[in-house]
């Protein structure tokens, strides 16, 4: 398997993990109190996933450094993980 096509299977991945936490993230019927955390929480993971999983499918698309573009599409997992490890310390 090449590295632009390992990067377009991750890249698909993370644009489907974005996707799944923003529709449960910001179409959530959580308590109001709760809402904005919500909100934060998709937009801090949809943050990450633009600086990370659109470059790398971009590159992968164009065909333009491939090893470039699969490190940037595993990039988006390790901020999602980073950032929810965050929010269960600050919240623990």
């Amino acid at each position: 398997m090449t590295a632009r096509t390992a990067a377009f299977i991750v890249g698909g991945l993370d644009a489907l993990g974005w996707l799944l936490v923003c529709v449960g993230t910001f179409f959530s019927q959580s308590d109001p109190a709760t809402k904005g955390l919500d909100t934060f929480a998709g937009l801090a993971v949809s943050i990450v996933f633009l600086l990370t999983g659109v470059p790398a499918l971009v590159l992968a698309w164009r065909n333009r450094a491939p090893r470039l573009a699969l490190v940037l599409s595993l990039g988006f997992p390790t901020g999602f993980v980073l950032l929810f490890a965050v929010a269960v310390a600050v919240f623990a």
